[in-house]
Formats: C-alpha cells, structure tokens, sequence
C-alpha cells in the first residue's frame, strides 16, 4: 500500500513538474508574441499623412527641409535640381517633405514634369530594372546609388480617392512619381528603386 502512495506521490510531482514547464513555456511565448506584435503595430504606425501626389502641398503643420541635391538618372539624361519648395521650375525635381530625406530608411519620394518645365521625367517610363538612379546630396556629402526594381507595374488611377502615404522605416527605397499619361493627371506613375550603395561625394 505504502509502495502505491509513494508511486501516486511520484506520478503527481511529474504532473505538477510537466504542467509548470508548459506554463513557462507558454508564458514566454505569450510574450514574444506581444513583443512581435506591438513590432507589427509600430511598423504600420510609421507612415506620412496622406499625399496628394500629384498636386502636392505642405502639410499643414509640417515645415518643409530644405535640400541641396541632384537627381540622375544616366539612362535617360536627367540631371536636375532637387527642391522642396516647388516642382515648377526649370530642371526641378520636387521632394516630398512628407517622405524621408534620400539614403534614410523608409521611402523618399521624388516628383517631376513629364511634358513642361524641361519634361525630366519625360522618358521616365523607359527604365528597366536595373538601371542605376543617382542622388547627390550636397548637404551630406554623400552620393546615394538606387536601382530601378519596377517601372510600368505601379500605376494608380485612384491616387486622389486613396492618397499616397509615404513609408518611415524600413529598407532605403526611392519613388519617382509622375503624371500619366503624359501631360495628363488621370493617374499617378511610380517608378520604384532600392538603396544599393551609399559613398563619398567627390
């Protein structure tokens, strides 16, 4: 009898031993999921208010910084100024204040002219995956490197009704948006590139 109540003793000690380490287990495992899910929460939190890509503006509240940069793009033949003020102007290309500064995480967008004031982005559409987008950022002294990674695949037809919110974090990418068809505002043309190298500016 006695032989039994030990075996019981033993067999309930094993079961409180068991139970607890799954607690445990799940325990941290609860945790980890909140961690990653209050990640996921932050990541979608960190996105510029709404844009109106192709009548932009400065958000209200918002001052816009002030750039001393170029855009080039050797393929097509683009080598202009990059302002934060205006996009009319000769040789301009626009930065979006609401988007980040070129080479900082998250997407930094750039708009231009397809038909007036010197049509940079005239040719826009015949970059191929690949071809080399370059920034040179006098402010930093830095020359930014992007690659093409699509071109014809983003056009977006409800840009008014679903306003572009530009990314604050993650991978260094580069949107150079334009007007479609040409001379046209019926939709918003984006070409999408990626931070590829990152230098002195010589």
């Amino acid at each position: 009898m006695r032989k039994y109540n030990f075996l019981a003793v033993i067999v309930i000690l094993t079961s409180i031993l068991i139970a607890s380490g799954i607690a445990i287990v799940a325990y941290e495992k609860s945790i980890e999921l909140g961690a990653a899910k209050k990640s996921v929460e932050t990541y979608k939190i960190k996105k510029s208010v709404p844009v109106d890509v192709l009548d932009p503006t400065i958000t209200k509240g918002k001052t816009s910084t002030k750039i001393s940069a170029r855009l080039v793009i050797p393929k097509i033949g683009v080598n202009g100024i990059i302002r934060s003020d205006t996009v009319n102007g000769y040789n301009t290309v626009y930065h979006y204040p609401e988007s980040v500064l070129p080479g900082q995480s998250g997407e930094c967008g750039l708009l231009s002219h397809r038909t007036k004031y010197s049509g940079l982005f005239g040719k826009l559409g015949s970059l191929k995956v690949g071809d080399e987008v370059i920034i040179k950022d006098y402010s930093t002294s830095t020359k930014y490197v992007y690659k093409v990674t699509s071109n014809g695949d983003d056009i977006r037809w409800d840009y008014k009704e679903n306003p572009i919110q530009f990314e604050q974090n993650g991978e260094a990418r580069l949107l150079l948006v334009t007007c479609y068809p040409p001379g046209r505002k019926q939709a918003a043309y984006i070409t999408h590139c990626k931070l590829v190298s990152a230098s002195p500016l010589k």
